[in-house]
């Protein structure tokens, strides 16, 4: 059947579908191109173990808005999660990675201090110290 035989409205719904199933395919592909990959940096911010409704929350949508790489924002909450649950040392850990994305070292380097003595069994904590060591000598701060 070529189309001429065919009546024009219906190449004007063939054609609307494949193009919209076109647009389809290229949403998909986009949706999964867009994916975060991993990076050669140490995992920034950790899972919350949960240490209290409020802390656990507050440093669920810092993780959040840090992936987002909204780092002020996450900032602000993982300091509100420090004041909900001042021992956690996960808390001064997430504080210290949000610091060295804004590239403010000296404050990094003192969160993650504070996070290690409060748990030197911390491993990502001390990764993140070695990060903002790295940081802070490239940046000469």
């Amino acid at each position: 059947m070529t189309d001429a035989s065919v009546p024009q409205d219906r190449i004007t719904v063939r054609d609307l579908t494949i193009a919209g199933c076109i647009c389809l395919a290229a949403l998909g592909y986009w949706a999964w191109d867009t994916k975060p990959t991993a990076s050669a940096q140490p995992q920034p911010v950790a899972p919350v173990e949960v240490n209290g409704p409020l802390a656990a929350r507050l440093t669920n949508e810092g993780n959040r808005l840090y992936a987002a790489s909204n780092y002020a924002a996450a900032e602000a909450l993982f300091r509100a999660a420090i004041a909900a649950k001042p021992g956690a040392a996960l808390g001064y850990c997430n504080l210290g990675a949000a610091l060295i994305a804004e590239r403010r070292f000296d404050e990094a380097i003192a969160s993650l201090e504070k996070a290690i003595a409060l748990d030197p069994a911390l491993e990502l904590a001390r990764n993140n110290l070695k990060w903002a060591v790295q940081e802070k000598a490239s940046h000469g701060k």
